[in-house]
């Protein structure tokens, strides 16, 4: 009876904590949360604590040490057990208490916020825990999980298809099991013969699902059409005002509002070069978002193969490259880069080009296709600095009106953004640097790259102005948007651009590279007209680097504004030389190095302090009928001896005799076994003990003075540990 108690709850365990889990994988998918095994570590510690009865000075002594390692690891560079560490440790609590007491929630630290999440799985651990034990189950768990993880997949980027398929083989197979070791109680083999014909059964349900095709939802996608009823929600950082999901979004008419990560791949880039993906340039700001000026279509149409010459300066080598796409979603456009000159494809259609928005289709007879995979042949676009410098201010005055849509902004424009503009660039000599003391002007003014708390322009209020002057706040879209804002209030034509950055090397092998692009590469950025030159792209968001082919055919001075720049191009060329497993990839704040150094430099020490501990525990254990016996008694004594404690020593009593190869037999009464072991031992101390411990518990009477005990116990006891 015991053994499948001990099983069944064992199993129910278990799954509880698999259960849980899957509750966690969300959590660091779609937060800032990293290194999120180090909390699964802790949830399974907090669960076998649990599950083993662990008394609550053990398990809690546990769990607070790990929390105060992890702390101290993470955020603090002091050795664990020094004085510092402690009193670090001790600082971030009174500190942080003191903030929630007075409800200044703002200025809680980062290590707080994390003790607060270990607390909190702490807390989760032992109410699933008291749930199983209380009801035996773990079924409404399970219906939980699958809820949350339904709606997570439903409304968040995150991809729930492989968790609820875990969740239900954990679910519906501890489920079966527990059924049938309750149901066949009696018979052990048709209790296995049932396990394993379900354990197979269910494998091979979850493997025919997997593998089988599948049929389309009978209903359309709902999601939608609860984003299409609420105007504050959006796909896109172009989208509308609320929370967004990242991803490439055509409609840019209201920009503004934060966005959640997606992670999802929409392609992979074979290349040589790392590079922007281009898509599309729009004209006309609206003082909320872009719309394209033009809606007259007028295209150029080109064969593959047949090449073609975008408006930008041609590449001084003539070195023409290759650049092939591998799609994984579905885009009505062709990407290409900087430089392009002609597409191929295994798939049949023509390309066809939109000569106002820049924008690339793949068609067949006037339709648009979707082709999987298809390459460019790019040469990329040189400039030299000398050239750059050498571009007139005066000529802006002398361009065409085909630039009059790059000039264009809205009449409520505040007038302290045009003022900004003139002061950012009334101190450079060409137009070049003018547009380039504006891309820098974001790196030096306090502005802050953020997905999260990213505001939404209201009523009459400007996004560019408020940008630059409320928030200084955002993501590409602020960026690029108010550069191009900033270069055509200084007379500077200007196009917004649209497409995606490289993303991340996942492989290379003989000179090429293969991008993996997701839905987090979305971006936007900026092309400029430079008289005498043509256009060229800048890149004024924080974070990200989107420089143009130059040769720095002058020297510059170290002071120069561009020195810094010129040496960011030669560490770029270097690192596009070496393979992935060399370049360096910026990491998250949070990391695990300090603990990780940590323990190398003390591994041997580590090493052997817990090999003496496990010596030391190894004896203890070996010799704790030595020992144990007389350390409970000496803690009775100590006690009110009560005959609560009078019992919990009687039953330790019988566990310490069993263990010195006495048992009780079963079947056997209290009294004969007091008689058997008096008979052993000499003396009749058991049955004195036995006596009064049945009067306890049938209620005959109270036991005697505990004084008329003590040579009882201490006899027994000394003859235990002889």
């Amino acid at each position: 009876m015991k053994q499948r108690t001990f099983i069944m709850e064992a199993v129910t365990f278990l799954a509880a904590l698999l259960l849980l889990i899957e509750w966690l994988g969300p959590i660091a998918e779609l937060t800032n949360i990293g290194f999120i095994r180090v909390f699964y570590i802790f949830v399974a510690i907090s669960f076998i604590l649990l599950f083993l009865k662990t008394p609550w000075w053990i398990s809690g002594f546990v769990k607070i040490a790990y929390i105060y390692w992890f702390i101290v690891s993470i955020y603090s560079e002091f050795t664990i057990l020094s004085g510092e560490s402690i009193r670090f440790f001790l600082t971030e609590l009174i500190f942080n208490i003191t903030q929630l007491i007075t409800l200044d929630l703002t200025q809680m630290t980062d290590p707080f916020r994390t003790i607060l999440f270990f607390v909190l799985l702490w807390m989760t651990v032992y109410l699933i825990g008291y749930w199983i034990r209380m009801r035996a189950t773990i079924f409404v768990f399970f219906i939980l999980t699958v809820i949350i993880i339904g709606i997570l997949d439903t409304f968040t980027p995150y991809d729930g298809s492989a968790a609820i398929v875990r969740v239900f083989v954990i679910g519906l197979g501890v489920s079966a099991f527990l059924f049938l070791f309750k149901l066949h109680e009696n018979q052990k083999q048709v209790r296995y013969i049932g396990i394993a014909f379900t354990a197979a059964l269910l494998l091979l349900s979850v493997s025919l699902a997997i593998v089988l095709p599948k049929a389309g939802p009978l209903w359309p996608d709902p999601v939608p059409y609860f984003y299409s009823t609420n105007p504050q929600s959006g796909t896109g950082p172009g989208g509308a005002g609320g929370i967004n999901k990242v991803g490439y979004d055509e409609n840019d008419e209201q920009l503004g509002g934060s966005f959640i990560s997606d992670d999802t791949e929409v392609f992979q880039v074979t290349s040589t070069s790392r590079g922007y993906y281009r898509v599309e340039t729009k004209d006309t700001y609206t003082s909320k978002g872009w719309i394209q000026s033009e809606p007259q279509l007028v295209y150029d149409y080109y064969q593959q193969e047949e090449e073609f010459a975008l408006d930008f300066p041609p590449s001084v080598e003539d070195d023409v490259q290759q650049m092939t796409f591998d799609m994984q979603t579905d885009f009505p456009f062709l990407f290409h880069t900087y430089g392009a000159t002609s597409y191929t494809s295994g798939e049949p259609f023509d390309v066809r080009f939109n000569l106002s928005t820049n924008k690339f289709d793949a068609v067949d007879q006037e339709a648009i296709v979707e082709p999987q995979s298809y390459s460019v042949d790019f040469a990329e676009p040189s400039y030299l600095l000398s050239e750059l410098r050498s571009t007139a201010i005066e000529d802006l005055q002398t361009i065409g009106s085909e630039f009059d849509r790059y000039l264009q902004l809205p009449n409520t424009l505040p007038q302290r953004v045009r003022d900004l503009a003139l002061d950012i660039t009334s101190e450079q000599q060409s137009v070049y640097d003018q547009a380039k003391a504006i891309e820098q002007y974001f790196r030096t003014n306090g502005f802050t790259y953020s997905q999260n708390n990213v505001a939404v322009p209201e009523g009459d209020t400007d996004y560019v102005d408020q940008f630059l002057f409320d928030t200084k706040i955002g993501y590409c879209d602020n960026f690029s948007t108010s550069m191009v804002v900033l270069l055509r209030a200084a007379d500077i034509p200007a196009r917004w651009v649209k497409g995606f950055a490289p993303g991340e090397v996942v492989q290379a092998e003989n000179g090429e590279q293969i991008f993996q692009v997701t839905n987090n590469n979305a971006h936007s950025w900026v092309e400029a007209y430079l008289p005498g030159i043509g256009w060229m792209n800048f890149e004024p968001t924080i974070g990200f680097t989107n420089t143009p082919d130059i040769e720095f055919d002058i020297e510059l001075s170290p002071d120069d504004s561009l020195a810094a720049e010129q040496q960011e191009i030669e560490q770029q060329e270097q690192q596009q030389q070496e393979t992935p497993d060399q370049q360096t990839t910026q990491q998250s704040n949070f990391s695990l190095e300090p603990a990780v150094e940590w323990l190398d430099a003390n591994k041997w020490r580590l090493l052997g302090l817990f090999g003496l501990l496990g010596v030391i525990g190894s004896l203890l254990y070996k010799f704790r009928l030595k020992w144990l016996p007389k350390f409970w008694l000496r803690r009775y004594l100590a006690s009110d001896q009560s005959a609560e404690e009078f019992e919990k020593l009687y039953t330790r009593l019988l566990r310490y005799l069993a263990l010195y190869g006495l048992p009780k037999e079963p079947g056997h009464t209290l009294t004969r076994y007091a008689a058997q072991i008096d008979n052993y031992f000499g003396e009749g101390h058991m049955r004195n003990l036995t006596t009064h411990y049945e009067r306890h518990l049938y209620g005959k009477g109270t036991p005697e003075k505990p004084e008329h005990l003590r040579e009882s116990w201490e006899y027994l006891i000394n003859r235990l540990s002889s």
